[in-house]
């Protein structure tokens, strides 16, 4: 089997399945390339950062993830192409916005 360039992963991402996870405080959504479940989230410093102020509450990080969906969205593509994973999953954290 042949795998695709890197530069030609696209992932889809489901809009319907964004969570707030308190075990973990980051914000998780899903996305898929072709039949494979991708796991993401971003971590509240990163969501405080692209906010530019604290995030007090879950309401504030799922509203803050809404706002700027697709620059988290494009930062957790980046990370998957580059096979920058944790445990199995993708997170965007702090260090990533300036990537």
């Amino acid at each position: 089997m042949r795998r695709q360039p890197v530069d030609a992963v696209t992932l889809t991402f489901e809009p319907e399945r964004v969570v707030y996870d308190p075990d973990e405080d980051v914000v998780r959504f899903l996305a898929n390339e072709g039949p494979i479940l991708i796991r993401c989230a971003i971590s509240k410093p990163a969501l405080a950062e692209l906010e530019q102020h604290s995030i007090t509450d879950s309401d504030a990080m799922m509203n803050a993830y809404r706002r700027n969906r697709e620059l988290i969205r494009h930062i957790a593509e980046r990370k998957y192409r580059e096979h920058r994973y944790e445990i199995g999953r993708v997170v965007v954290r702090l260090q990533d916005l300036a990537a």
